[in-house]
C-alpha cells in the first residue's frame, strides 16, 4: 500500500527555507534618522513649554510679592521702606521702622507671604548681620525664579562680602515707589514710608517690582568685588534688592538730564550673569522680555524692545509723562 505524504515531500512545499524576521542595516539607519528628525522637531517645542511653565511660576511669585505689598499697606497705611539704614534713629523716620536696621522691604513683607514664623524670629532691635545672620541664610522658594541659573543653590554665587552664605531673591523693588529719591538725607531717601496716594500717575501705570538675577557680575570672576548678590534680607548697598537707585551715572544717554525722566536704566534680557550683567539694572532670565509687577498688583511681560523713555516713565510714579506701548 502506498501513501502520499505530500507535506513531507521535498521541493517547494513547507520545507522551503524562510529568512528570519529582522532589520537590515539600511532599515535600521533609516529608523534612526527618522527618530532624529522627530527629536529635532519636538525638542524646541518641549523646551518652549518648559520655559513657559517657568515664566508662569515666576509671574505668580512676583504677583504674590506685589499683593503682599498691598496687604502691608492696608495694615500700616503706607508701603514698607526700601531699606532701613543703621542711622535710622538719627532721622525722623516712622517709629514703626525706627528700631530695625539693615532690613529690606522683603523683611517687612514676610508675614504676608505666609512666613510669619520667620518674621517673628527677627530681632528688629539689631542689624541683620548681628543676631539675625543665620536666619536670613534661609532660602525661600517664593523668592526664586526657576529660569535663573545664576544662583542654583538659592544663595549668592559670589564670595564678595560673604554673599555666598546669604539667601538671594530674584525680585527687586522700585526706588521711586518704596524709597524717596527726592528726600533730603540718605536715610530719608531709602526709608520712603510712601502711601499709594503718592503715586499720582496711577497705580496701573507705574512699575513697582521687577525681576533681578540672584548673582550679577561683569568680570567673569565670582569672587570679584564687581560681582554682587541680590539678597532678600540685607540692605547693604551692594546687596539690596533695588532698581532705579538715584545716581546720575545711571541716567541713560538716550534720556534728557534735566530731571524730566528718572535715573532708571533699561533692563537687560537674559545677559550672561557673570560676564555681561549690570548690577545697576533689572535683569530677566526669560527670552524676549522681563516680568514686572505694576503698583496695582498686576503682572505683565514687558518686551525688551521698548524705548528707554517709556521704561523710565513707567518707573517714576510722579513724572506725569504719558505711558504708551508698554
Amino acid at each position: 500500500m502506498s501513501c502520499r505524504l505530500s507535506g513531507l515531500m521535498p521541493g517547494r512545499g513547507s520545507f522551503s527555507t524562510r529568512r528570519a524576521a529582522g532589520f537590515t542595516l539600511v532599515e535600521l539607519l533609516v529608523v534612526i534618522a527618522i527618530i532624529g528628525v522627530l527629536v529635532a522637531l519636538l525638542l524646541p517645542a518641549v523646551q518652549s513649554a518648559r520655559e513657559s511653565a517657568r515664566r508662569s511660576q515666576c509671574s505668580s511669585q512676583l504677583r504674590q510679592h506685589a499683593i503682599s505689598a498691598h496687604n502691608f499697606h492696608d495694615v500700616q497705611g503706607s508701603l514698607p521702606p526700601l531699606c532701613t539704614t543703621a542711622a535710622a534713629d538719627k532721622y525722623t523716620v516712622p517709629p514703626k521702622f525706627r528700631a530695625a536696621t539693615g532690613f529690606t522691604l522683603f523683611n517687612w513683607l514676610l508675614p504676608f507671604i505666609e512666613q510669619q514664623p520667620l518674621y517673628d524670629k527677627a530681632n528688629m532691635n539689631v542689624g541683620t548681620n548681628v543676631g539675625n545672620g543665620a536666619m536670613f541664610q534661609q532660602v525661600l522658594k517664593v523668592h526664586l525664579c526657576p529660569s535663573d541659573a545664576s544662583s542654583p543653590s538659592g544663595k549668592g554665587a559670589t564670595t564678595n562680602g560673604g554673599a555666598n552664605n546669604w539667601a538671594i531673591t530674584n525680585y527687586a523693588g522700585n526706588y521711586y515707589v518704596f524709597g524717596n529719591p527726592r528726600g533730603g538725607t540718605n536715610a530719608e531717601r531709602l526709608e520712603g514710608d510712601n502711601p499709594f496716594a503718592a503715586i499720582r500717575d496711577g497705580l496701573s501705570n507705574v512699575v513697582m517690582m521687577t525681576e533681578r538675577y540672584g548673582t550679577c557680575g561683569s568680570s567673569g570672576d565670582p569672587a570679584s568685588a564687581s560681582t554682587y548678590g541680590n539678597l532678600w534680607s540685607d540692605s547693604n548697598s551692594v546687596w539690596r534688592p533695588v532698581f532705579c537707585i538715584n545716581n546720575s551715572s545711571q541716567t541713560p544717554a538716550a534720556l534728557p538730564t534735566d530731571g524730566t525722566y528718572p535715573a532708571c536704566r533699561m533692563f537687560q534680557v537674559a545677559p550672561n550673569w557673570i560676564r555681561g550683567c549690570d548690577s545697576s539694572r533689572p535683569q530677566s532670565p526669560h527670552p524676549g522680555g522681563i516680568m514686572v509687577a505694576m503698583a496695582d498688583g498686576s503682572v505683565r511681560l514687558v518686551a525688551g524692545t521698548i524705548a528707554d523713555t517709556i521704561w523710565a516713565a513707567a518707573c517714576d510714579p510722579q513724572d506725569g509723562n504719558p505711558l504708551s506701548n508698554f
